[in-house]
């Protein structure tokens, strides 16, 4: 019973490693990418509106914003993608710079917690004890993840809805780029969730590799 425990013990910790690389996975595509904010593309010609004078933004990101452009062509407008404080004027850089340090920070952390994750598999007792007992990996995660959701609230709050709008443009949407950030925070708090509860802890008092947290805490009542 005992041994059938700890080996669903660990399965649901490697799981939870699992969905936290994938939470990171998903956080990086969304943080590179310009599509947390879609509008529909507006027809200038028949709104009468010179795209050279006024800035028509059609999706935008933490870091890009795309606006439309007067094709060379004369049919379709095409998009050209600039650093969002250029394209969208009317929102704070300070909000702006300060949601792009945020989520990069976040970035630093989680890339830190994947290497700390690494260092414990090392065969040398002092670092992997030291970082498992002392939940360093579950610090870094939580930060990470803290951050995120900050820079979240701060984009949709302080850029979304402060980003200027043409008429025809009332109908913006959130992009794939912002469904994706959400589904790597959900996955980062069920991996941190299920890392923090099964990840096998040294016994102080033995100095030797024990159970987990939840596992611990079950024998000693």
């Amino acid at each position: 019973m005992m041994g059938c425990s700890k080996y669903v013990s660990k399965t649901l910790f490697r799981g939870g490693q699992l969905v936290l690389l994938l939470g990171a996975i998903c956080y990086v595509v969304a943080l590179s990418t310009a599509n947390w904010v879609v509008r529909p593309k507006i027809d200038s010609v028949r709104r009468n509106i010179n795209l050279t004078e006024t800035k028509v933004v059609s999706n935008f990101g933490i870091f890009r914003a795309c606006r439309q452009i007067a094709s060379d062509k004369g049919d379709n407008d095409s998009d050209d993608c600039g650093d969002i404080t250029d394209n969208i004027p009317s929102i704070s850089p300070h909000a702006a710079k300060y949601v792009q340090f945020a989520m990069v920070v976040a970035g630093i952390f989680y890339g830190t917690s994947l290497v700390l994750e690494i260092v414990q598999v090392i065969p040398i007792k002092k670092y992997p004890n030291f970082i498992a007992e002392n939940r360093v990996v579950e610090l870094f995660s939580s930060i990470a993840t803290v951050l995120i959701l900050q820079g979240i609230l701060i984009f949709a709050g302080e850029v979304k809805n402060k980003a200027q709008r043409v008429a025809g443009q009332e109908d913006e949407k959130p992009g794939w780029s912002f469904i994706v950030a959400l589904i790597g925070l959900i996955l980062s708090i069920i991996g941190l969730l299920l890392v923090t509860m099964f990840r096998e802890l040294p016994f102080p008092e033995a100095g030797i590799k024990g159970g987990s947290w939840l596992s611990r805490n079950e024998s000693s009542k």
